[in-house]
């Protein structure tokens, strides 16, 4: 798993420079005590992995399903000017977070991290509710075999 999470932090920080932090997901936009700010800058992208399905292949070696999410997180104030009612150059200045996801897409769709894993296939995406912030997270699948126990 550590072979992915790298290789997809490494090809969005190349692919796409609009991230301006990259992590694990450990659940940094979750509310803080006190009503600090979650300690990341925006737009961020958070990588999770779980392993979905793993079946033996032979003794140390094993068949792995696994799916990546991304959640993208962007700056509450950036999305406050979408009206139809705003100047369409304000309203597209508003929904730039849409780019920066179709970016992120387009970076992992088909990324398979230098024949580590099978490419990465999206599965699902959708916004996710925040009281606070706008989030958007994408889910990919790939597999690989993973050959840790194998002596």
């Amino acid at each position: 798993m550590k072979t992915i999470h790298n290789a997809v932090i490494e090809h969005l920080k190349a692919e796409v420079p609009a991230l301006k932090w990259i992590d694990k997901d450990k659940g940094q936009l979750k509310k803080t005590e006190n009503g600090q700010k979650p300690a990341v800058a925006y737009p961020c992208a958070l990588i999770g992995i779980t392993l979905t399905k793993c079946s033996d292949i032979y003794d140390g070696v094993q068949d792995c399903d696994v799916s990546v999410s991304v959640k993208l997180a962007f700056d509450p104030y950036l999305m406050d000017r979408t009206s139809a009612e705003v100047p369409e150059d304000v309203r597209n200045e508003s929904l730039e977070p849409y780019d920066i996801i179709a970016d992120v897409y387009a970076a992992l769709q088909g990324f398979d991290g230098d024949d580590k894993f099978d490419p990465l296939s999206r599965t699902a995406q959708g916004e996710e509710a925040h009281d606070k912030l706008f989030i958007y997270k994408q889910v990919f699948k790939s597999s690989f075999e993973d050959h840790t126990a194998e002596q």
